[in-house]
């Protein structure tokens, strides 16, 4: 049943995204696309598939900030690998990040990395994340002087984001002290990966899990990640010959990750498409600038690293 629902999200994903296309396509004229293959600066492909190198880069510091305080050692070069298939599994299963964190209790402890440590990545890992999804939008949303109409409706779903990610963390924080007096919900242990969450947060040590400077930094690495996202999108308007300012682009990001985050389809397909577009063209991005550079972007930063992401997880997923 969870697969075949997997794949009904999937599909509705795929028919959003073609409908988005076909709508822009008959919105735009074929001479704006002619224009932007016209002015188009490939160079800065270049510079995207750097910046996108860069954020699995950040995704495995986050890792390490948490391994520097043990006597465990795992090499950059295979932290890095795990950053690819963790994401794979995360937008294959879609359950809220919860679902990479079986792929890192197994890499880590391939590595020999004792229990303990290997739980407190992931505990950090999982509350960190949400914590810097929440401070990239507040940022954003502070710079953001072009929403205009919209900014009632995107604050109002902003807020949703922050008490759900704030009520998580708050409980994460809770269990992995081992306070008896808070269970998870009922059905918490269906979604993939809670099952390995939840003995991540009895075995964790405090002292790393809960170790401010532990947290801050960890924080600030997947605060990096959004940054470098937002700057590959900025790099891909710049290869089609757009010059957007970079601090609106940052905006639109967000808001963009805010809508695939709240939504309920694998990856985002689709709902990420149309808010990034909508985003893009509301400050000011002609329309068909919009779509490309955001398709442009979900190709880098999802599609292409999906093959070698399937392959990777499955060597960290074996026995």
């Amino acid at each position: 049943m969870a697969a075949r629902q997997g794949w009904r999200g999937w599909g509705f994903g795929l028919a959003l995204l073609a409908a988005l296309i076909l709508v822009v396509a008959r919105a735009s004229d074929e001479r704006e696309f002619a224009r932007l293959l016209k002015q188009s600066a490939p160079a800065w492909l270049f510079v995207a598939v750097l910046l996108q190198a860069a954020t699995y880069l950040s995704q495995s510091a986050v890792w390490r900030a948490v391994l520097r305080r043990t006597r465990f050692r795992v090499s950059l070069g295979a932290l890095y690998a795990m950053s690819f298939a963790k994401l794979f599994v995360d937008q294959a299963l879609p359950s809220a990040g919860i679902s990479g964190a079986a792929l890192i209790v197994h890499g880590l402890e391939r590595r020999g990395v004792a229990r303990g440590p290997v739980m407190a990545c992931v505990v950090v890992e999982t509350m960190t994340n949400y914590t810097a999804l929440i401070l990239a939008l507040i940022v954003a949303l502070g710079m953001a002087d072009w929403i205009g109409e919209a900014r009632t409706l995107v604050w109002g779903a902003t807020a949703v984001l922050i008490a759900l990610s704030g009520a998580l963390i708050v409980f994460l924080l809770r269990l992995s002290r081992g306070d008896g007096g808070h269970r998870p919900p009922r059905g918490f242990a269906r979604i993939p990966g809670a099952r390995t969450l939840l003995h991540a947060l009895s075995e964790a040590p405090p002292e790393l899990a809960h170790s401010a400077r532990v947290l801050t930094e960890a924080t600030g690495f997947n605060f990096i990640i959004h940054l470098l996202d937002a700057a590959t999108l900025w790099a891909l308007l710049r290869a089609i010959g757009v010059d957007a300012a970079p601090t609106s682009v940052f905006t639109a990001f967000m808001l963009s990750a805010l809508a695939r985050t709240l939504g309920v389809i694998p990856g985002g397909l689709g709902t990420f498409e149309a808010a990034s577009t909508g985003a893009l063209t509301l400050m000011g991005v002609p329309l068909a600038a919009a779509l490309s550079a955001t398709v442009l972007f979900r190709g880098f930063s999802f599609y292409l690293p999906l093959l070698p992401g399937l392959w990777l997880s499955r060597g960290e997923l074996r026995e």
